[in-house]
């Protein structure tokens, strides 16, 4: 485990290969590739990835929230730096390694911050941690329910790695606003196109059995965060979460999309700090 004090210089970067994450066993026959930065404080913050994502792309958000909180992030299992078996990827797999996660780390306080698929894991774990969770934070957020149609995901994985330009393209025109900065895009989609056609299939599969969830039993406060051009998770998805659940506020950022995270750290940092603290 790494463990990184308060008045470490070290930072989170962009960097995937010099990235602060140690293998750790979460559970019986899994392990994932774990961050954590300690310090002297009752408080800690759960960052959740969504699919093909991986932990780096909270570095903004742990950079800013490292002083003042304990921070516990990893890559799902099959992306990042994490193992990439062939199977293991359905949604009550992945959901029992988040529970696992939360249980070994948390604190006396925790906030929980999810993007995309993500947040079809930190709902239902404030669902079930109602009195150790006190807020969530989620982006590209909509109300999770089973994928019923995979399309092009049923082909054999050797014809989806021959067809992966046409996915990655698909991601950067919706994950990303017109307007921002190419080299960035250009990063995340470099990055993106090295995550395993056979465990995203396996993973895109795997949501067929995501459950159906009574967001309305969920209580804490909720800050959802959504790019105004969001072409993965459109607004309307979280406008309509929003609505459902009894505590929550919405956010909408200009000149972003999907990865609004990433494109406008600035304001999103003082969005999330201003929300944790009041």
């Amino acid at each position: 485990m790494i463990s990184l004090t308060g008045t470490s210089t070290q930072s989170f970067g962009m960097n995937q290969e010099n990235n602060p994450l140690n293998m750790e066993k979460i559970r019986s026959g899994r392990e994932l590739a774990v961050y954590i930065h300690e310090i002297q404080s009752n408080q800690c913050v759960f960052f959740i990835h969504g699919a093909g994502g991986r932990a780096d792309q909270w570095h903004h958000q742990i950079n800013s929230l490292k002083d003042q909180y304990n921070i516990v992030t990893f890559d799902l299992l099959g992306h990042g730096r994490s193992p990439k078996p062939e199977e293991g990827y359905a949604f009550s797999d992945i959901m029992t390694d988040v529970e696992a996660v939360f249980t070994k780390y948390k604190h006396e306080h925790n906030y929980v911050i999810a993007h995309s698929y993500g947040v079809a894991f930190a709902l239902p774990l404030a669902l079930k941690n109602e009195h150790n969770i006190q807020k969530l934070v989620l982006f590209g957020a909509s109300t999770p329910r089973p994928t019923k149609q995979i399309g092009l995901w049923n082909l054999p994985v050797i014809l989806l790695e021959w067809i992966r330009p046409i996915f990655s393209k698909g991601f950067a025109k919706n994950a990303f606003h017109r307007q921002t900065d190419p080299e960035l895009v250009n990063q995340e989609r470099s990055i993106s196109d090295k995550n395993p056609m056979y465990m995203m299939k396996a993973l895109i599969k795997g949501m067929k059995e995501i459950p159906e969830m009574n967001v309305s039993k969920i209580s804490i406060p909720v800050l959802i965060i959504n790019g105004a051009s969001d072409g993965l998770t459109p607004v309307a998805g979280a406008k309509l979460l929003a609505d459902k659940l009894p505590n929550a506020e919405l956010e909408i950022v200009e000149k972003a999309a999907h990865l609004v995270m990433i494109e406008q750290p600035e304001h999103v940092n003082e969005l999330i700090i201003k929300f944790i603290q009041q």
